[in-house]
């Protein structure tokens, strides 16, 4: 019976160190070996095993397999790493953590990143489980991106797994540019990107501890015009719910060069269209000809990926039919709203035209 190759596995080679000097020796004289190999032969291979530059007598290199490996060691290689990438780009990346903690401190979810001046990579984005789908992964998401155009980055890169998250970051706004298929275990891993609009305007979703910001703003008479009664009470307890992680509905505040100044509501409509309400609520910024743009790049930057928006402005509301309008939102009906009684326009837009908008004849 043939027997089968010896297996690879029941040999190890290396070259010869220090150590092993003297075992080799003692090989090289044993009377079955010498019979072949004596004379020069021998006498150059001592030679040979006693030079420097042959024998690395200056620092001999070791491979080590180590399951519990420092900190200490862990942090030279990435430094080295981390050293490489200076040397090629000019720059370092830099570290940057977010945390979703409670009152008392303890976390409970988190984004580990990198960036540089071009992009921000998302390493890791984690949430306890009895918190998720509360919106959190949002927040988190978008202070990530927030501190990213702050330090100039053009766009956000993660990859993740085709049973995590990517439905998650395809409705915040990514893009799939990459897919390598049955990559682990029968999976696939997905590489997502997003454009970040490193304009004027940034926005993120309210926190609790700007809600009286959001309560002073609203008992503004430009403001109360608008919005009263049981939509105000609506639109409050929509908040509360919202900063308990009880809401389909996010809330949002827009900034203009670091300042806030308005207040946006979205909430998804089907499965693939969201409704906006939104408001300039700091009076120093009103009849700039900020609406536009800021509504232009709120959408462009948070959803993308959505068919249509949905806004209904009361038909009395002039001003803001007119800025609906030059943003490209189209008036298709007509009701009267049950939260307040007066005729409302529904108006739409889709985000097809404003992400490519046709240029009309003679404009």
């Amino acid at each position: 019976m043939i027997k089968d190759k010896a297996s690879p596995s029941r040999f190890n080679f290396r070259p010869v160190d220090a150590e092993h000097r003297d075992l080799v020796h003692a090989w090289l004289v044993q009377p079955h070996v010498a019979e072949w190999f004596y004379g020069q032969g021998l006498q150059n291979t001592f030679e040979g095993l006693s030079e420097k530059r042959n024998y690395r007598r200056k620092c001999v290199y070791k491979v080590i397999v180590d399951h519990k490996p420092s900190q200490s060691d862990n942090e030279v290689v990435k430094e080295g790493l981390i050293k490489s990438y200076e040397a090629q780009f000019g720059e370092r990346d830099k570290e940057l953590s977010i945390f979703l903690k409670s009152d008392s401190g303890k976390v409970f979810g988190g984004i580990q990143a990198m960036f540089d001046s071009e992009a921000i990579y998302i390493e890791a984005l984690w949430i306890e489980e009895n918190l998720r789908k509360q919106g959190y992964g949002k927040k988190l998401l978008a202070a990530a991106e927030g501190e990213a155009i702050e330090n100039g980055c053009r766009f956000s890169l993660v990859d993740t797994w085709d049973f995590q998250a990517e439905e998650f970051y395809l409705k915040n706004g990514y893009e799939k540019i990459g897919e390598l298929k049955n990559y682990w275990h029968g999976h696939s891993k997905l590489f997502l990107r997003k454009k970040l609009h490193t304009s004027e305007f940034h926005f993120s979703p309210v926190e609790s501890s700007q809600i009286s910001l959001i309560h002073g703003w609203l008992q503004q008479d430009h403001i109360k015009e608008w919005i009263h009664g049981t939509g105000l009470q609506n639109t409050l307890n929509g908040l509360e719910k919202f900063f308990r992680g009880e809401s389909s509905t996010t809330y949002w505040i827009g900034y203009h060069k670091g300042t806030p100044f308005a207040f946006l509501i979205t909430s998804p409509e089907g499965p693939d269209a969201t409704t906006l309400d939104l408001f300039i609520c700091d009076f120093n910024y009103l009849g700039k000809g900020l609406a536009v743009p800021m509504i232009r790049g709120f959408l462009t930057s948070q959803f993308p990926n959505v068919k249509k928006v949905l806004i209904d402005p009361e038909t009395t509301n002039k001003r803001a039919i007119h800025v609906y309008q030059k943003a490209g939102f189209k008036i298709i009906g007509e009701f009267i709203a049950s939260w307040h009684p007066v005729p409302h326009y529904q108006m739409e837009l889709y985000m097809e035209d404003l992400l490519n908008p046709k240029k009309e004849i003679g404009a």
